[in-house]
């Protein structure tokens, strides 16, 4: 039925939209149809969107009993790499306040039966139950449940497996007007406001026949603002959880969304198709951009813009854990890592030609006041390593990058030497050591803050020059060049530096000083010393 009511309504799409003026109650059999319809119109016509069968199964899972058993009894169950199972993954915000999860005391317990109707139990996950349950799936993975949580817990180490369970998910859910595991999501919607003109109306009849009720409807058609700028969105880990997955129903106050590698549909029969909105609903990210660029013939320059901006989204979206942030994107850093055919981590790049130099040009972002160092010497997930200052994940803030063209810059590929060497380099440093940076240092011999000189720009990772070592104390590591005209004389032009800024850390003595970073900038080489400079370690 309402697979060809949406046939019917693209015919008619240049002229009038077919559809639900009222869209039927949240969790009623009508709603559930209509989802039901989008997840077999998808396995049955869209190939590239089905559930990746490489990945093994998540190590637990929520087993629901049955389908259409009197009375099933949910239960936490351990599964095992060579089974294969169909399960939906539930994207939800964990919240403020007490949060319902397994942990080693109660993971027993929890295997016999999971209380789905105790008053302790929350409105998000019953929902998601309901939900699993409704669209004929027997399996639902929830994090909290299914990851045990506290310090005896084993987050750190299925934390880096996401990218197996949204992959390898049959669909995921979204409550993404949730605030918290207590609001549940298949609740009263806001309700849409429509006119109906009466069938004897002449706009609807042709001919003396009748053509059906005319209604006009307020438009209620907003991925971008009911998903995308939704309260689950500004969520750290939803980022690469919606990259992840295959096909995605995301559950809003106005109405619920469906989204795969063939665009997204709304409750109300429209489809929208936005090809910048699809790249991270690409069932096989990145995939879809890459041949997308490459059919521009912008291919490599176009994809680091694209990943620069998926970086700045990134680093403004929140955390619970701050120390979550490299984690919660690891699976997703690792494609991108493949489809540069680069090295990489921290959110840094490597390919033996730009992308080092470039993606070290991160600053501080300009809404930020400063840029707080993030501690990592209790993380697990880091294996108690803080991460190098020379990572914008090792700071809590949102970042930028410096304004430089895809073409023109002379880069220094000698000015920094790879910080990602093989497992069996002989430069791989200590097991308890984070990845190193080593750079040619240059002092400085001019002060390039505190007059308004042109094409000099300072960006300081902690805002300004209060805290921080005095500018004849800086280094400046030159990473890349190029000569800027001024004006229409040519013989006025300057070549323009792209630099670290770095100082001295409490680290190492005179003999073997190690420096972090401190910010970057852009200035003329007048305001640097020789240029050979000095082999330095940057942590």
């Amino acid at each position: 039925m309402f697979d060809q009511l949406e046939d019917l309504a693209i015919a008619h799409s240049n002229f009038i939209q077919i559809g639900f003026p009222q869209l039927p109650l949240p969790a009623s059999s009508t709603h559930f149809a209509i989802l039901s319809q989008w997840l077999s119109d998808c396995d049955k016509n869209h190939r590239g969107c089905a559930p990746l069968k490489t990945y093994p199964p998540p190590t637990r899972l929520i087993d629901l009993g049955s389908p259409g058993a009197p009375s099933p009894v949910a239960r936490l169950i351990e599964t095992k790499a060579s089974e294969t199972f169909r399960y939906i993954a539930l994207s939800h915000p964990w919240g403020q306040g007490h949060s319902f999860c397994t942990f080693p005391h109660n993971l027993a317990k929890h295997k016999r039966a999971i209380l789905a109707h105790s008053s302790s139990f929350p409105d998000t996950f019953r929902d998601a139950i309901t939900a699993t349950r409704a669209l004929g799936i027997r399996y639902l993975w929830i994090d909290s449940i299914c990851i045990i949580q506290g310090p005896d817990g084993d987050f750190d180490k299925e934390a880096k497996r996401m990218e197996d369970v949204f992959s390898a998910a049959y669909c995921v859910i979204a409550a993404s007007s949730a605030r918290g595991q207590s609001d549940g999501f298949l609740k009263t919607r806001k309700e849409r406001q429509f006119l109906h003109l009466p069938t004897s109306s002449p706009a609807l009849t042709r001919n003396g026949t009748d053509n059906g009720s005319l209604y006009i409807c307020r438009f209620i058609d907003n991925f971008s603002d009911h998903v995308l700028n939704g309260p689950l969105s500004q969520r750290g880990w939803v980022l690469q959880e919606r990259a992840l997955a295959r096909r995605t129903i995301y559950f809003t106050d106005w109405q619920t969304y469906w989204e795969c590698g063939c665009g997204v549909r709304c409750e109300t029969l429209t489809k929208i198709d936005n090809k910048l909105t699809s790249f991270l609903g690409d069932p096989s990210f990145p995939s879809k951009l890459s041949s997308s660029l490459s059919d521009k013939g912008s291919d490599r320059g176009e994809r680091i813009r694209f990943y620069e901006d998926l970086y700045r989204q990134y680093s403004r979206l929140n955390f619970t854990r701050l120390t979550d942030r490299p984690i919660a994107i690891a699976g997703l850093e690792q494609r991108m890592i493949t489809d540069l055919r680069a090295k990489g981590g921290y959110g840094i790049f490597h390919d033996g030609r730009s992308l080092l130099p470039r993606s070290l040009l991160w600053r501080r972002g300009t809404e930020v006041e400063k840029l707080n160092r993030v501690d990592f010497s209790e993380a697990k997930q880091t294996e108690g390593k803080n991460l190098p200052s020379w990572s914008w994940m090792a700071y809590d803030g949102a970042i930028d990058y410096l304004d430089l063209p895809l073409g023109g810059v002379d880069w220094r590929d000698d000015a920094v030497l790879d910080p990602f060497p093989s497992p069996d380099s002989a430069d791989q440093g200590p097991a308890n050591e984070a990845a190193v940076l080593k750079a040619v240092a240059r002092p400085f011999v001019l002060e390039p803050v505190g007059e308004p000189w042109e094409s000099v720009d300072v960006i300081l990772d902690v805002g300004n020059a209060q805290g921080v070592v005095g500018w004849k104390e800086w280094k400046g590591v030159v990473v890349g060049a190029r000569r800027i005209a001024k004006g229409q004389d040519m013989a006025m032009e300057h070549r323009t530096h792209y630099l670290l800024i770095i100082a001295a850390s409490s680290e190492g003595d005179r003999q073997d000083q190690v420096y972090q970073r401190i910010g970057v900038g852009y200035m003329p080489g007048e305001f640097l010393g020789e240029e050979e400079g000095q082999r330095v370690t940057v942590k």
